[in-house]
């Protein structure tokens, strides 16, 4: 069990909230929904400059604090009390994200993390991941493999759900939930916290840039698998 706000939480009732020393902002991670931007966001709202490395900052022990279970750390959740911060995040078109991380994590594969992943994808499931591969039917094939899991809190953070991932229906609320294709939306939440010009040089910023045509890999068929297993994803944030 969990203390925060003065209630008790199993541990995966709490998402993984992001915060710096300084600003009473907190960011609820949901990876491949900008996350990237979000952290180094919450680092300019507190230092007034720019953390030094794109990825690094998502391994760092001292950029931000986190508060996630199962247990969480009493001095980071002093701050988090005395900071008492508002949290926003980003949730994504599901498709889209689904597309991403195929592409980055699965096909790409520059993460180590997931190379134990792409080995049993492409040796005993079927998905070429070769550089000669069909991009829309291999990340089909991988939807189709994903399609039938049942416990969805089992998988990856970057694959599961995001409502999941936020915690939607517990004891923790997000206090705003932008929408990352809103770019207005976005734009007058930076605004807020750093002023209207350091918002727009901000979002001109590039922390993730994938180099891949959604259009040659997003098929109808694709579409429809994407729509059933991200069903409450779409109900709750794109309906």
């Amino acid at each position: 069990m969990s203390l925060t706000d003065g209630k008790l939480y199993e541990s995966q009732e709490l998402p993984t909230i992001i915060f710096g020393p300084n600003k009473p902002l907190a960011y609820v991670l949901n990876p491949k929904a900008a996350c990237t931007l979000c952290l180094h966001f919450v680092f300019f709202v507190n230092h007034n400059y720019r953390y030094f490395d794109i990825a690094r900052i998502h391994f760092s022990p001292t950029a931000l604090f986190r508060l996630q279970g199962p247990e969480l750390d009493p001095q980071v959740l002093k701050t988090y009390y005395r900071l008492s911060p508002e949290s926003f995040t980003f949730v994504r078109d599901p498709l889209r994200r689904f597309v991403s991380f195929f592409f980055e994590k699965i096909f790409l594969g520059g993460d180590p993390e997931f190379l134990h992943i792409r080995d049993t994808l492409t040796s005993a499931h079927g998905v070429d991941l070769s550089p000669e591969a069909n991009l829309a039917q291999s990340c089909l094939n991988f939807a189709k493999l994903v399609a039938p899991t049942v416990d969805q809190k089992s998988t990856d953070p970057h694959l599961r759900p995001q409502y999941l991932n936020l915690a939607v229906g517990g004891r923790f609320t997000v206090d705003t939930i932008l929408r990352l294709e809103d770019r207005d939306s976005v734009l007058a939440f930076f605004s807020k916290w750093i002023g209207e010009e350091k918002a727009k040089w901000f979002l001109t910023l590039q922390f993730n840039v994938q180099k891949y045509a959604s259009e040659k890999i997003i098929t109808d068929e694709l579409r429809d698998l994407i729509r059933g297993i991200y069903a409450q994803d779409y109900k709750l944030f794109y309906e």
